[in-house]
């Protein structure tokens, strides 16, 4: 009988104004160390791809991976799910969340 793993709970705070003080406090938190991430999303990229380069570095990992890779695959997005899965990253903080698109919030989700 395979063992299921629960999802983990998600809480989501929104800041439409991004308010300097957030910002800095959620920068200041960051620590991949202690499973604390905060994600900062490149400015002017609305693509669902381009968010996992951005993940990538937030894990302190490099952002290219070297390589040709198949039609279809999404390299980096296989990538930052498995040090996402490998890693013990307790909470993840979007900076400017309320500007993803749907698409982007989902695959982040």
């Amino acid at each position: 009988m395979p063992l299921t793993v629960p999802p983990p709970s998600v809480t989501v705070v929104l800041d439409p104004g991004d308010d300097a003080i957030h910002t800095h406090t959620a920068l200041a938190a960051h620590h991949p160390p202690s499973g604390r991430i905060t994600l900062h999303p490149g400015p002017g990229t609305t693509s669902e791809t381009g968010l996992a380069p951005d993940l990538l570095v937030a894990l302190g990992k490099p952002p290219l991976l070297p390589g040709r890779f198949p039609g279809g695959r999404q390299p980096a997005w296989e990538a930052a799910t498995a040090w996402l899965t490998a890693l013990p990253v307790t909470r993840l903080t979007v900076l400017r969340a309320h500007r993803l698109t749907a698409r982007r919030t989902m695959r982040l989700l």
